[in-house]
């Protein structure tokens, strides 16, 4: 059952067409040619043109991070950037950007921002459906003297994100899991029975 904070995400992110419903290729196709097409797609990359969406997935962030302790904030780039960057903001601590290219020019650095060896960085991103990219950005930190305990996300598509970070060492938080988005979705006849089940079915097989 969700929350109303998180039925007013859930609802604005199907109104403003950051979830969508059809057939869907995604990254893991680019090694699983044949694997099956995604029922379901999720970009949270336009929320960065929605302020009222933003807004109140902020709320969401803010109610997972104020129970955590840490001294910094990292993006997982470039998908999460905004995101962090008003959380930064409205939680008043640092943020950090690990960079996808070592800066070659000017002063060389592997992240963007101010830290020091020791602090214990937060990793924020958008989403998760597996741990990869998380992985890589949390080694990048660790290897320039960071310490990170904890990841957190928006959306958790529930495919093996979260299990692969915790058996890495990593505790995990996510503000919604997309079983509950897409019951809330069922109840509210946003979608029909049939998207419903082979969204999960896919889901569950994936």
């Amino acid at each position: 059952m969700l929350s109303a904070a998180q039925q007013t995400v859930a609802e604005q992110l199907f109104e403003i067409n950051a979830i969508k419903f059809g057939a869907f290729r995604m990254k893991l196709h680019e090694t699983n040619p044949t694997a099956p097409l995604s029922p379901i797609y999720i970009d949270l990359r336009i929320l960065r043109s929605f302020p009222k969406t933003m807004d109140a997935a902020i709320v969401l962030y803010i109610d997972i991070v104020k129970n955590l302790s840490f001294d910094i904030l990292a993006d997982v780039p470039t998908a999460a950037t905004p995101i962090v960057a008003i959380l930064s903001n409205r939680i008043q601590v640092p943020m950090i950007s690990p960079r996808r290219d070592e800066k070659g020019h000017g002063i060389v650095r592997k992240i963007d921002g101010v830290f020091q060896p020791g602090q214990t960085a937060l990793l924020v991103d958008d989403l998760i459906t597996q741990a990869h990219s998380k992985l890589e950005t949390i080694r990048s930190l660790e290897e320039n003297g960071l310490k990170v305990n904890e990841v957190v996300v928006l959306v958790d598509r529930e495919q093996g994100g979260p299990e692969q970070l915790e058996a890495a060492g990593y505790k995990f938080y996510s503000a919604l899991k997309l079983s509950d988005i897409l019951n809330f979705y069922l109840d509210s006849n946003k979608i029909n029975q049939e998207q419903y089940q082979r969204t999960i079915t896919y889901l569950k097989s994936s």
